[in-house]
């Protein structure tokens, strides 16, 4: 795991046939494609550790942390607080959500093709009250060009 993200951070001393190559490697395994297709389809491509467990739901909760680290060092991810839900009960504060770096490398793969049917997928999907109440809690603001490429208009809390 730490190697991939380790390799792909040296990007700069990589041709770009090879690069291409780790990037796909990185992207394809079955958990980190799976947290990619969860935060596609999410209504606000920024999700608790919690929603992107509920989507998938194959993995063990360690698994996924793990592959939650890998895609955040390799700059796909990043975490985006919201403190003000901390001192709510039962809020999420900690979000994951695409990089800028990262909805470019979705760009360049053709992921973004994905999003409607990703988010017809998280729309029907049954949910728990707990993932509903984290689904609609207040978030951070995603970087413009991240909400741009998401064409996501209103910001939530």
């Amino acid at each position: 795991m730490a190697d991939i993200s380790a390799q792909v951070a040296t990007e700069s001393e990589k041709n770009p046939l090879e690069r291409q190559r780790e990037l796909m490697q990185l992207l394809s395994q079955e958990t980190r494609h799976s947290i990619i297709q969860a935060l596609l389809g999410h209504p606000e491509v920024l999700a608790s550790a919690a929603e992107i467990n509920h989507f998938v739901p194959s993995k063990a909760k360690k698994t996924v942390e793990e592959q939650l680290d890998v895609l955040v060092a390799a700059d796909i991810l990043a975490i985006y607080n919201h403190t003000l839900n901390k001192q709510k009960r039962g809020l999420p504060w900690k979000f994951y959500g695409f990089t800028t770096h990262g909805t470019d490398i979705l760009e360049d793969f053709n992921y973004l093709k994905a999003v409607p049917m990703a988010r017809a997928v998280h729309q029907k999907t049954r949910k728990p009250e707990k993932i509903i109440r984290h689904e609609t809690a207040p978030r951070p603001p995603l970087p413009d060009p991240v909400r741009v490429t998401f064409r996501l208009n209103n910001e939530s809390g």
